[in-house]
């Protein structure tokens, strides 16, 4: 997918206005707030009776920053929220049960997205530190896995849904969505200092979305498209495994105008604090060319179009 066309999706990826944020708000008869779901705050308990039953030894789940703190920038915790986690890790232990738990999930709170922006703006990263320190010393005797934020590449595609992002002229800019990023790759490593000076034995991880991509042919051309492909994707896990930015990403910046705020600081910590280990989502496989429009008959595909191929 090329630059260009990452600007202009729809669907899942489609830009988010705040107009489009506020309608969703006042509907109380679509999908919005999440009306239909598996209920998990009521049923924790037979839920998780049933995953033991099954002979599950972990279970991954995500606190919700906003049932911690609702606007997500207070100074002081919802009790409430903490003591419903306290209660689900209490029965997870009591099957011999692992948590493994995701601080961010696709659910900045919508006050930090409406007033600061979302994640480009660098205010968020103390807000995020706040909550992580919060639920760290919170649980530091009840989960040992952590992760920072699901699938945090989706940033590349959908600002809003990874990091709360608008764009009112309907197209998703490239300086705020890397910004964006930056500030969670900041915000991961304090997570991970955090951690070290709470409990030493915790674990932090990253997560990805993983697709893997193929040259459709062994053109030179179909062969650096699939690169740039993996490259889209692995950017984010190189930085926070790594502790650096590549250099195919200093190219993809400097090739898109991108300039990042970067502080002082800010390298030397993703460099003293990179994650204890990355996980992932499988999506799909795929097969890439370079050529602008495919030749081929379209089909569907998990997560986007593709183009049939017969071998």
């Amino acid at each position: 997918m090329r630059p260009e066309e990452r600007q202009n999706l729809e669907g899942f990826s489609a830009p988010m206005t705040k107009a489009k944020v506020e309608a969703a708000l006042n509907d109380k008869e679509g999908l919005y707030p999440k009306r239909w779901g598996s209920d998990f705050y009521h049923h924790y308990k037979e839920d998780i009776a049933l995953f033991a039953e099954m002979g599950f030894k972990t279970f991954r789940l995500s606190i919700a920053w906003s049932r911690i703190f609702p606007k997500g920038d207070e100074t002081q915790p919802n009790e409430e929220g903490l003591a419903f986690y306290d209660a689900v890790f209490d029965e997870l232990n009591k099957y011999g049960i692992e948590p493994l738990v995701t601080l961010s999930h696709y659910e900045t709170p919508i006050h930090l997205a409406l007033e600061y922006g979302g994640w480009k703006d660098r205010r968020v990263i103390g807000f995020f530190e706040c909550y992580v320190w919060t639920v760290f010393e919170r649980y530091k005797n009840k989960v040992k896995y952590w992760l920072t934020f699901n699938e945090i590449n989706i940033m590349g595609i959908s600002g809003y849904v990874s990091g709360g992002l608008l764009f009112e002229d309907r197209k998703q800019n490239f300086q705020d969505l890397y910004q964006a990023a930056h500030h969670q790759f900041v915000a991961s490593s304090l997570a991970v200092k955090a951690a070290r000076e709470i409990n030493p034995d915790f674990k932090v991880g990253m997560m990805l979305a993983r697709m893997q991509a193929y040259a459709a042919t062994c053109n030179p051309l179909d062969v650096m498209e699939e690169i740039q492909k993996d490259h889209e994707n692995l950017f984010f896990s190189d930085v926070q495994v790594r502790g650096k930015y590549p250099s195919y990403a200093q190219r993809f910046f400097k090739q898109n105008g991108i300039e990042l705020q970067i502080e002082d600081g800010d390298l030397e910590l993703l460099a003293q604090y990179p994650v204890d280990f990355m996980s992932f989502s499988y999506y799909m496989s795929s097969v890439v060319r370079a050529q602008e429009e495919a030749s081929g008959e379209k089909t569907a595909g998990n997560f986007s179009m593709g183009e049939k191929i017969l071998i």
